[in-house]
């Protein structure tokens, strides 16, 4: 939120500057505006001064060239008479109005001599008409030059007989005159307007041309005195139609002295550049003509450019400016919403960022549970599949572990699946920690696993591997409530082969597997071409021994327990035998997984406690020994079954002996309790294979048992030495302790039997005494014993 109001704070505070910065510009701009449209009044004011100072110059040029023109044109008329006389020059000069001369002021006939002349002079021109001339030279002696005629277009003229040559001016130019043919003299008072009141007179000047005799000899000159004023304000009048006034100053001796200004004044306030001065030629003069605009001309060239310009630029900035502020207060109100949606935006965009995050997350679970088992985080079937579809056919030095739990199903329907589901991932730790970082291990199915084993240099190394996965297992019992339940397993071994296939190699190690689960709980086989997939023909046997209790292909055959002190038969124990009418005897190591994976154990289980107790029923001094699988220590009803048997045939309860193996009590507190109650009756309880399994001495304690049975395995080994007889040993010793009643399995050899004998071994039982026999058989062998 803060950052927004800072946003927007600097938006505004943008806005205000862009409009100050518009303003400016557009004063700027108006200003610039304003002052092209002033160089452009003061152009166009200027083309008007050029236009006016010419027609002026034009006018006033022309006017000193009709001077000029006018008094050639009376001095060739004055030069071709013979006898000049008074009469020919009035004559002659009434022809010359002012009309078409402005300024004109007077015209005259003067005639020029020296001192030595005056007399002679005055009686010529009072021979020719002018009879009462008097000359009055100047008392300057030397030359002179006497008006003879004169004539004034305006107030008095001068008196005939005037010495002119008294004027400075006047005599510089009838000098310039007699050489040049025309001159023009310096600015100064006429002397016919001398007698006039100061404010009356004028700066003038007077025009001279020369009259000769016709054989070339100087006559006079005609003059003409012309007011500077007057010929300025006709020029004006005439072409400036008072836009202008002008000064006319005579510029030859350098002091610009006024010949005549003009009567209307000049503008106040105008620029200095409009004044124009342009040099007019006089005769041998250069006259200076100075032009100014008055405040009509400024009037004509203001054409409101400049007011117009400023008002319409001020008002293009003041539009253009509110624009920027409404377009600015806009864009602020714009970008605020802009800003809403876009926090919106964002905030969506972080929700939608959520939602893909989420997205991957569960993509990535969902890529995990499609290669991974989700109970035990292994890899499953199709992350094995796609290990296998990369290494198989490519490397021989692979091998596949193919591992199934023995007796899974047990621990499922005694403890339930939540119980199996902690076994099932308890044993995926116990592969984690029995294989290497770079080993694949899988689980493919409800109680099978695979380890992918790499960089294995021959067979025996994956069966080792194998191995140590069994002992890893063996040494870590899980934990089901109360309860330890050891975890035992059949692991089938295959190793890589050029060409192989993914398929090909699980079928190897499927076989394997299946072969050690044959042979026994908790062991391994490595794959031999001479092994035969055993599934379809097991299949068809469980199919057979669902229906050969109802046949009668099954019977009871009886092995004696004999006490190796007396060398007399104890008791017996029932081991059960099929008969297959097509296949023969089928060995119990086969048929009797197959009746536990089927069910059928049950049934069959109590086929062979109630045959044998019959049996055993009538032979007097002898108890019987009957093998519990661990599926009908899951029955409830067993008690009462193995109870009801007993009071069908008769035999006392404690003759009969129910035999199990360490791991068939798969639920410890309900098994314990079980043998409680048959012991509660007289039954006894032996431990069957006691040494293989793994429990603990404090299970051990807890068990209610009677007898214990020491496996084949370990007699076996008895050679006579300590290291022979080790086991044997402790297991006798932990049974004295007990207070337990010791039968040896499998004596073949009366050294076997006089060794175990000699370690405090009781009871054996073996082929060195009888192999499993029929009833009549074993009979006659009592017979034969007892007598």
């Amino acid at each position: 939120m803060r950052a927004t109001f800072l946003r927007s704070n600097r938006r505004r505070w943008s806005g205000v500057a862009l409009v100050i910065v518009v303003a400016i510009l557009g004063g700027a701009g108006s200003c610039y505006a304003t002052q092209n449209a002033r160089g452009a009044e003061q152009r166009y004011a200027a083309q008007r001064m050029d236009r006016y100072a010419g027609d002026v110059t034009r006018a006033i040029t022309n006017e000193i060239q009709r001077y000029d023109d006018t008094l050639t044109d009376l001095s060739i008329a004055l030069g071709a008479q013979t006898d000049l006389t008074s009469d020919d020059i009035t004559w002659i000069t009434n022809k010359v109005g002012k009309r078409g001369l402005p300024g004109a002021a007077s015209l005259g006939f003067v005639v020029g001599t020296h001192d030595s002349g005056v007399a002679a002079l005055e009686s010529f021109w009072r021979s020719r008409g002018e009879k009462g001339l008097k000359l009055r030279p100047a008392p300057t002696g030397g030359q002179h030059a006497f008006a003879i005629i004169t004539r004034s277009y305006g107030g008095l003229p001068i008196e005939p007989g005037t010495d002119v040559s008294t004027t400075p001016e006047i005599a510089d130019t009838l000098r310039d005159a007699k050489l040049y043919g025309f001159a023009v003299s310096r600015p100064h008072v006429l002397l016919k307007d001398r007698a006039l009141p100061a404010a009356q007179q004028q700066p003038s000047f007077l025009f001279a041309v020369p009259v000769f005799h016709m054989g070339g000899g100087i006559r006079g000159w005609i003059t003409m005195g012309v007011h500077g004023r007057d010929l300025l304000t006709e020029a004006l009048r005439n072409h400036a139609h008072g836009a202008v006034t002008a000064d006319l100053a005579d510029a030859a001796d350098g002091s610009a002295q006024v010949i005549a200004d003009a009567s209307a004044s000049a503008a106040e306030d105008y620029p200095a550049s409009l004044d124009r001065v342009v040099q007019v030629t006089a005769g041998l003069r250069t006259w200076e003509l100075r032009v100014r605009p008055t405040d009509r001309l400024l009037e004509e060239t203001d054409r409101g450019f400049v007011r117009n310009t400023f008002a319409v630029s001020i008002t293009i900035t003041l539009l253009l400016t509110l624009l920027i502020g409404l377009l600015a207060d806009a864009r602020n109100r714009a970008m605020s919403r802009v800003d809403a949606a876009t926090a919106a935006l964002r905030g969506d965009i972080v929700r939608r960022q959520e939602i893909e995050t989420r997205l991957r997350e569960r993509e990535l679970e969902l890529e995990q549970l499609a290669l991974h088992d989700s109970l035990t985080g292994l890899a499953n079937r199709a992350g094995l599949d796609a290990v296998l579809a990369d290494v198989v056919g490519a490397r021989t030095d692979i091998a596949l572990l193919l591992i199934d739990l023995d007796d899974f199903k047990l621990v499922n329907d005694a403890y339930g699946h939540a119980a199996g589901d902690t076994m099932l991932a308890a044993f995926a730790q116990i592969l984690l920690a029995g294989v290497r970082a770079e080993d694949v291990a899988a689980r493919i199915g409800g109680d099978e696993f695979v380890v992918l084993v790499t960089d294995v240099p021959d067979e025996p190394s994956a069966v080792a591997a194998a191995q140590r996965i069994l002992a890893t297992a063996a040494a870590t019992p899980v934990r089901l409530g109360d309860d330890t339940v050891a975890v035992r397993a059949s692991v089938g071994v295959a190793t890589g082969r050029e060409s192989d296939t993914p398929k090909e190699l699980l079928r190897r190690a499927d076989v394997a597997m299946y072969q050690a689960k044959h042979l026994g709980t908790h062991g391994v086989q490595l794959h031999d071409p001479s092994m035969i997939d055993r599934r379809a023909a097991d299949a068809q046997l469980s199919d057979d021994l669902a229906g050969a209790l109802d046949r009668g292909e099954l019977h009871v055959l009886y092995q004696p327990l004999v006490d190796l002190a007396g060398s007399r038969p104890v008791g017996v124990e029932a081991l059960v035998r099929w008969q297959h009418p097509r296949l023969g005897p089928v060995s119990p190591a086969q048929f009797i997984p197959i009746a536990e994976r089927s069910g059928t154990i049950t049934s069959i289980g109590l086929f062979v406690l109630e045959t044998a107790c019959r049996q055993v029923a009538g032979w007097d001094g002898l108890y019987v020994s009957v093998n519990l699988s661990p599926r009908q220590l899951q029955e409830p009803t067993l008690v009462q079954d193995v109870l009801d048997v007993l009071a069908r045939t008769g035999l006392a309860p404690h003759r009969l002996v129910l035999e199990i193996t360490e791991s068939a009590l798969v639920d410890e507190s309900a098994g314990i309790a079980m043998l409680s109650e048959f012991r509660a009756h007289g039954i006894r309880v032996a431990i069957d294979d006691f040494g293989t399994g793994y429990s603990s001495l404090h299970y051990l304690t807890r068990l209610p048992v009677d007898i214990l049975k020491i496996d084949r395995s370990f007699v076996a080994e008895l050679n006579g030495t300590p290291e022979g007889s080790g086991i044997t040993e402790a297991v006798l010793r932990l049974s004295q302790v007990l207070h337990l009643t010791t039968v040896a399995e499998g004596i073949e050899t009366t050294e076997q039997a006089a060794e175990l004998q000699t370690l405090g071994c009781g009871i054996g039982q073996g082929y060195l005494f009888a192999r499993p026999l029929p009833p009549a058989e074993l009979l006659e062998m009592l017979v034969t014993t007892a007598s």
